[in-house]
């Protein structure tokens, strides 16, 4: 609460609110600190330009330091990857011995049952239907040159076990197709339904 007798009061009141000056100081306080602080006589846009140069080269050294981190980082990623992709691709499984002059040496086996079903479906092949037998004459010559062509690039990658595979794969279809016709065709010459 306010007093209505207190001396402080009284004294404020006294104080003039505005003192007038004889001359004005500014001019010289203004020519004592340009004197003082070196540069000061550049205009503000001059040092505008300056800050914001400084920016833009402050950005670019940033953005090329991380885009060379980052790129070191992606080829270490990428060596790495191929070197995971190498070490699945060595083959795993133990290699049979392959020629690759068209006479591809998978076991004697093998040979002995290709033989026999070859004969048998040389013999049997003309007791099949015309259109049957053209299907199938053109199923077989499909299958041998795919060998033929799947051999060829597995001599220039022996170990590509994935060309090893369908290698086998296709001649285990070439077996598949000549068993059946001479399962159909000694059917269709006995005169039963399959």
């Amino acid at each position: 609460m306010k007093r209505s007798g207190d001396p402080l009061d009284a004294l404020l009141a006294q104080v003039p609110q505005h003192i007038a000056l004889a001359r004005d100081l500014w001019p010289q306080i203004e020519a004592q600190i340009a004197a003082e602080v070196p540069g000061a006589h550049v205009s503000l846009p001059a040092r505008r330009w300056f800050q914001l140069a400084a920016a833009v080269v402050l950005v670019v050294a940033s953005s090329l330091v991380t885009f060379l981190l980052v790129q070191r980082s992606m080829q270490q990623q990428i060596v790495q990857a191929r070197n995971e992709v190498v070490q699945r691709m060595q083959p795993v499984l133990s290699a049979m011995p392959v020629r690759f002059d068209g006479h591809e040496s998978v076991g004697m086996s093998y040979e002995t049952v290709r033989a026999q079903l070859d004969a048998e479906y040389a013999q049997h092949i003309g007791h099949l239907p015309p259109l049957v037998r053209a299907r199938v004459e053109r199923d077989i010559a499909d299958l041998r040159r795919s060998a033929r062509e799947i051999s060829a690039t597995l001599a220039l990658y022996p170990s590509d076990s994935l060309l090893q595979d369908l290698l086998v794969s296709t001649y285990q279809r070439e077996i598949r197709l000549m068993s059946a016709v001479n399962t159909m065709a000694a059917s269709t010459a006995a005169g039963t339904d399959l």
